[in-house]
């Protein structure tokens, strides 16, 4: 109550309703603000997003091996498996619980090199309640545009509040947890409950979203783990999803994981009421970013990568997922419809994939008339 009471008053005074010191030794004395929009809320303020990643990418480039942090479209898959590996760490081991409450995410571009990106949330009131979305901004042009199988996401305020409270997490350090699982998962959906829900693994545990869908978007409701899933309905045809740079997508014929070996996996983890795993342990030797930087190749060596690593995008498509191959692995080519046809050749498996393409973007009425509900 107080706090809304201290918003409206700031809204009257025409005053920014949050700004934070920004936690950087490149711009001390900087203060990091909200943009508002009508009822629309921005933070970090759009016009602060350049100068903001700057002295963010000057923190992490900084201690890295030269050959790291060169490394661009021109580099081998080896060096960007350990520019990918850098900026993953970076932002889970050592950036994860700023005081200023910004959040940035590892992401690949196009061309396969992990680049990391400003979140800016994008928080909108509505008579129901708050929801919301996220933007990505990148250096050098780099302004990737997530979408789900071809929709738009947005979240209810209910879903992040949820997460918080029920996956454990390093105090101070929910919202870069979520955004990680979120924006760099494999997805299926299945049956949970009344609807449906995207099942996410956690550990060995899982984490489902459940969601509604129109023919434009996804409307993420809530977070359940495993203790608040009463039922979970295996299907025979499971229901994946891509994350993918851009609006246009086509949904893969070939890919290179199995959804229905997926989909069992968390089903029996379902079965087994695997429970999540504590919050991560960040007792470790390196004590401060620039020596962990300098042991990057190390590790990756002593992991098993090295020259001849491969990386590859989930299901070929640009986004956030990348597989990594070690030298010697190969790439998994799966064609859904024929192994299904194979499996099973009494089932019409082609009638089955057109018909699961329409669910989600058809109208209740229609929905009525072709389930009979």
């Amino acid at each position: 109550m107080f706090h809304r009471a201290a918003l409206c008053c700031r809204r009257r005074m025409n005053l920014p309703s949050k700004h934070v010191p920004f936690d950087s030794i490149y711009r001390p004395d900087f203060q990091v603000v909200e943009e508002r929009q009508d009822r629309v809320l921005l933070f970090p303020h759009t016009a602060q997003l350049p100068l903001l990643l700057r002295a963010l990418n000057l923190e992490f480039y900084g201690p890295l091996p030269g050959h790291i942090a060169r490394v661009d479209r021109r580099a081998d898959d080896f060096h960007k498996h350990m520019i990918r590996s850098a900026a993953l760490l970076y932002g889970l081991l050592f950036n994860a619980a700023r005081k200023d409450g910004l959040h940035l995410l590892a992401l690949p571009d196009a061309d396969m090199v992990t680049r990391l990106v400003l979140v800016q949330q994008i928080t909108e009131s509505h008579p129901l309640g708050r929801f919301h979305r996220f933007r990505f901004y990148g250096s050098n042009g780099f302004f990737p545009d997530l979408h789900l199988s071809g929709k738009r996401l947005a979240f209810a305020d209910h879903v992040l509040g949820r997460f918080s409270s029920r996956v454990p997490n390093p105090v101070g350090e929910d919202m870069d947890f979520f955004l990680t699982l979120f924006f760099g998962s494999v997805f299926i959906s299945l049956p949970v409950g009344q609807g449906r829900a995207f099942i996410l693994p956690y550990g060995e545990s899982l984490v489902a979203f459940t969601y509604t869908e129109t023919a434009e978007e996804y409307f993420v409701t809530t977070c359940l783990t495993i203790k608040e899933m009463n039922n979970l309905l295996p299907e025979a045809l499971p229901v994946a999803h891509n994350l993918h740079y851009g609006r246009n997508y086509v949904r893969p014929k070939i890919r290179n994981w199995v959804p229905l070996q997926h989909e069992l996996e968390m089903y029996r983890c379902w079965q087994k009421k695997i429970p999540l795993p504590p919050p991560m342990d960040k007792t470790t030797r390196f004590k401060n970013w620039k020596q962990l930087a300098q042991a990057i190749k190390d590790t990756a060596i002593s992991q098993g990568y090295g020259p001849g690593t491969r990386l590859c995008f989930l299901d070929r498509l640009p986004g956030p997922v990348v597989w990594e191959f070690k030298p010697g692995q190969e790439e998994l080519v799966y064609d859904e419809l024929a192994a299904l046809t194979k499996a099973n050749p009494e089932v019409d498996w082609a009638a089955a994939f057109a018909e699961r393409e329409t669910i989600g973007s058809e109208t209740p009425e229609e929905h009525r008339k072709r389930t009979g509900k």
